[in-house]
């Protein structure tokens, strides 16, 4: 009996060190990517596809995948037992989608441009138990 409560003590330390760690990890992830929404925000965009323009485009694309932590994974795993919506996946797509639209904009903005038309992303599960996330942009850069 002492055997399984030590076990029950440590899962239940190494889990709360997991979920302080994913936290914070999170948390900065967050901040970071509210700070480059604020700086590239003059890259406007826009998902409708034709839309005449002066100006030449350029195709750009961006790709992120994120990952889970093991605390979310354990949440989930619970809300999927009862069914409803999985809040604690939510927000990994949320973070995957902000940050290949931001990466979308830096490729943008290397070309100087000012627009992206066209705006289409597309998620997709990874791993073997939907443990990650990858978001793909891509849209049509106009410079000017």
């Amino acid at each position: 009996m002492d055997a399984f409560i030590l076990k029950v003590v440590i899962f239940v330390i190494l889990f709360a060190i997991g979920w302080g760690f994913g936290r914070h990890t999170e948390t900065k992830h967050l901040t970071e990517l509210d700070e480059q929404e604020q700086r590239l925000a003059y890259i406007t965009l826009d998902n409708n596809r034709f839309k005449t323009s002066p100006h030449p485009g350029q195709l750009v694309s961006s790709n992120v995948v994120i990952s889970h932590d093991y605390f979310k994974y354990v949440i989930a795993n619970i809300q999927n037992f009862f069914g409803g919506r999985l809040t604690s996946y939510e927000s990994v797509v949320e973070r995957a989608r902000r940050e290949a639209i931001i990466r979308l904009k830096l490729e943008a903005e290397k070309i100087g441009a000012t627009h992206i038309m066209g705006l289409r992303l597309s998620t997709t599960e990874m791993g073997m138990q939907g443990g990650m996330v990858e978001v793909f942009a891509y849209g049509t850069a106009i410079q000017g």
